[in-house]
């Protein structure tokens, strides 16, 4: 059962890194630079949150496909 709580810390956590590009997080990042993200450094950060989410979205995958190899039980069958 300790596998499982890991890997669902896991799904949380690459979950949350998937949401960094929802619409909410970008006005944020938006409201940050007065001018907008013209600047070198705002072009940065939505660079980095955008290779972050991607590998959440990723990694989400990969752990949800973890999770249901660990619980399939085919001597049941």
């Amino acid at each position: 059962m300790g596998k499982n709580i890991k890997l669902l810390y896991c799904i949380l956590g690459s979950f949350v890194l998937a949401l960094l590009n929802s619409p909410i997080l970008s006005y944020a990042k938006l409201g940050m630079f007065p001018g907008g993200y013209a600047g070198t450094v705002g072009v940065f950060l939505v660079l980095i949150s955008n290779i972050l989410s991607l590998i959440g979205f990723l990694l989400l995958i990969l752990f949800s496909i973890i999770l249901i190899i660990n619980n399939l039980n085919f001597k049941e069958k």
